[in-house]
């Protein structure tokens, strides 16, 4: 099973921040926020393997260090310098964020542990404080780091949020370092999450799927 470390050693070389290793922070170094840290690191490895170079910013400035939220947080939250990245594509920009609420097609508000989303939609949220609507979002996913099996309840939970999220969302997941017996058999009909179980730093082949993933979804909505 990964360890705080594997992960943390992880995030840093996925990261890889401009002045090197340790320019992260988690606000709660903790597996679990660590585990969405990563994930956010293996989306930022999909834009460079298709030559895309992201960019590093934070809410307030330069992101030195780099911050990881400690909780799920409004994209316009200013309480400490909140870390994304941003990328774009044959002129199509977007960001990626970690513990970002957004408003579902319901108006309901929901938290997705990480994403990617248009540009334009984060921007305008941060300059006019406001949750952004999940019109904007290309990829959402949970991110789940358990020391047993998972719950089937929070497979269930997850589905209900994206049914929320709306047609827009075009790539989500459910990511964990562990696995249950039913739940891949439960995302399997269409428009469910896919499952990316027992996704972690010691198992190079999951984490090749995720990316690939990543990689060919956004190969086909910018025509790249």
């Amino acid at each position: 099973m990964a360890t705080l470390n594997d992960l943390e050693t992880a995030i840093d070389n996925l990261l890889d921040h401009p002045l090197g290793i340790g320019q992260y922070q988690l606000v709660r170094p903790v597996e679990e926020k660590a585990y969405e840290a990563y994930v956010f690191g293996l989306c930022l490895r999909a834009v460079r393997e298709l030559g895309t170079t992201p960019i590093l910013r934070g809410i307030s400035g330069t992101p030195v260090p780099f911050i990881f939220r400690g909780a799920p947080g409004q994209i316009h939250s200013v309480a400490r310098n909140y870390g994304y990245a941003e990328f774009t594509i044959n002129g199509e920009a977007f960001e990626i964020h970690a513990g970002v609420e957004f408003r579902g097609a319901s108006g309901m508000t929901h938290e997705l542990d990480v994403c990617i989303m248009r540009k334009d939609e984060a921007e305008k949220c941060r300059q006019q404080p406001d949750d952004p609507s999940s019109a904007s979002l290309v990829a959402g996913y949970e991110c789940k780091f358990y020391a047993g099996n998972l719950q089937k309840g929070l497979g269930r939970a997850f589905v209900g949020l994206i049914d929320d999220m709306g047609t827009n969302l075009r790539l989500s997941g459910f990511c964990s370092n562990s696995v249950h017996p039913q739940l891949r058999e439960y995302f399997r009909p269409q428009r469910r999450p896919h499952p990316h179980f027992r996704l972690t730093p010691l198992d190079s082949s999951n984490e090749d799927i995720f990316v690939n993933q990543i990689k060919g979804e956004l190969k086909k909505m910018t025509a790249a």
